[in-house]
């Protein structure tokens, strides 16, 4: 009777997948990533910093295609793990990255067009990225956020977004208050012509009478009353094969009992497509840093949004941008308050299916030495008197068009010269996996 019982619920699930399977396309996409490293990313002059571990992540996207003006979009993710530790389990609907080893719902929205325009709507949890132009990401917000969001072409060569985003709302705060969430609304004008792209953006945010947030170096919770960026990503292609890229950000937040935090990123770019077996560029980039009177650590930086943050990274170790989970040392906290100089040779290749890339960085802080303490600073917060120097050595091989290899080789000369000169030395990686794209 039982084998009888699960026979009937298992035809039922299959008629029932079969029923849904009629009534929209179902197309599945992710990405699964392997990675082995042997680092010391801490600067620490200390051999137990040096570890080995393996890393894994899955995620698997399935769109339900009702026709080419809807769809719906569940976004799965099993988060960051390490091999041999107890995989956690748990949801998340909400604007952070802190999803390791967590199964959760990274995204789930609907997006459709509506009928008879081309004017597109998406309402859910989604991937929101303001616009950029270097750094292979937004500086201030590349994240999923739970968000409504209309866009679409104005004219030929204007296009536009508008979003409602909430951040983050207070968990400690009873269901009943209602201005315990910090709220932003974003929006963006892209304009594209022949050989030259412009794309203004801004975003305010702002908090409820109850939402607070931990703030500066004594975590004391204060009321933000509003926080907005503003800025432009431009790029120049008219002069092919040479391409220039621009970004200008600007940002400030009023936050309670504190001063006004406010501060500038500029970034740019030249790259040069002339080569079929090289592509070389060269970068530049500056964030203001804090001032030498700030009575709190941030005074004078772009403040960060709470709840969302960007994955803007040159390089592949000191800021990100590595290939794969754990190959980084800035990969989760962005530490403004730095300017850099540089040079890529991307896409290096002799062979079929094997590329290198060989990146060199020259690393200096911009905020001010007395605001950074011995004990508790982080790796990636710089002062006037810290500088770095970062050489990268990538190789990727294409075993398949799906399936890829991966060698990284990173190595950064650190120059503390404040506080953390005691017992610093340099921080070194060495990288390898396999990267499932589908």
């Amino acid at each position: 009777m039982k084998r009888l019982v699960l026979l009937s619920m298992l035809c039922a699930f299959v008629f029932g997948v079969a029923a849904t399977a009629s009534a929209a396309d179902i197309k599945a996409s992710g990405k699964y990533t392997f990675e082995a490293i042997w680092s010391n990313q801490s600067f620490e002059d200390d051999n137990s910093d040096t570890k080995f571990d393996v890393y894994q992540r899955l995620r698997t996207k399935f769109e339900f295609i009702a026709n080419e003006n809807l769809k719906g979009v569940l976004y799965t993710e099993v988060g960051t793990s390490t091999w041999g530790e107890e995989m956690q389990s748990g949801s998340n609907i909400k604007a952070d990255k802190t999803d390791e080893g967590a199964v959760e719902i990274k995204a789930g929205y609907i997006d459709f067009n509506w009928p008879g325009t081309q004017q597109n709507i998406k309402v859910g949890q989604l991937g929101v990225t303001l616009p950029n132009a270097i750094g292979g990401s937004s500086m201030i917000l590349d994240d999923e956020l739970p968000t409504a969001m209309i866009s679409g072409p104005i004219t030929d060569h204007v296009a536009y977004m508008l979003g409602w985003h909430r951040l983050q709302k207070n968990s400690s705060t009873s269901d009943l208050d209602d201005d315990a969430a910090l709220d932003a609304v974003s929006v963006a004008l892209p304009l594209n012509f022949d050989g030259v792209s412009i794309q203004p953006f801004m975003v305010y945010g702002y908090g409820g009478d109850n939402y607070t947030v931990d703030y500066g170096v004594d975590e004391k919770a204060v009321e933000i009353d509003n926080v907005w960026w503003t800025g432009v990503a431009f790029e120049l292609t008219m002069f092919d094969p040479f391409v220039f890229k621009a970004d200008l950000n600007y940002g400030n937040a009023d936050v309670e009992d504190k001063e006004d935090a406010n501060g500038w990123y500029f970034g740019a770019a030249l790259e040069y497509k002339g080569f079929d077996f090289m592509t070389p560029e060269v970068f530049f980039a500056w964030t203001s840093g804090d001032d030498d009177d700030a009575d709190y650590k941030g005074e004078g930086q772009m403040p960060i949004m709470p709840g969302s943050t960007g994955d803007w990274a040159l390089g592949s170790f000191f800021f990100g941008g590595d290939w794969g989970l754990k190959g980084s040392i800035d990969a989760d906290d962005t530490a403004l308050g730095f300017w850099t100089l540089g040079v890529s040779l991307k896409d290096i290749s002799f062979f079929e299916g094997l590329t290198h890339t060989v990146n060199v960085l020259y690393i200096k802080g911009t905020n001010d030495e007395d605001n950074a303490v011995t004990s508790d600073t982080s790796r990636s917060y710089l002062t006037e008197e810290d500088s770095l120097f970062e050489v990268d050595l990538n190789s990727a091989y294409s075993i398949y068009d799906e399936l890829t290899a991966y060698v990284e080789l990173g190595w950064i000369a650190e120059d503390f010269d404040g506080k953390r000169d005691s017992g610093s030395d340099d921080a070194w990686k060495v990288s390898t996996g396999l990267n499932y794209k589908f």
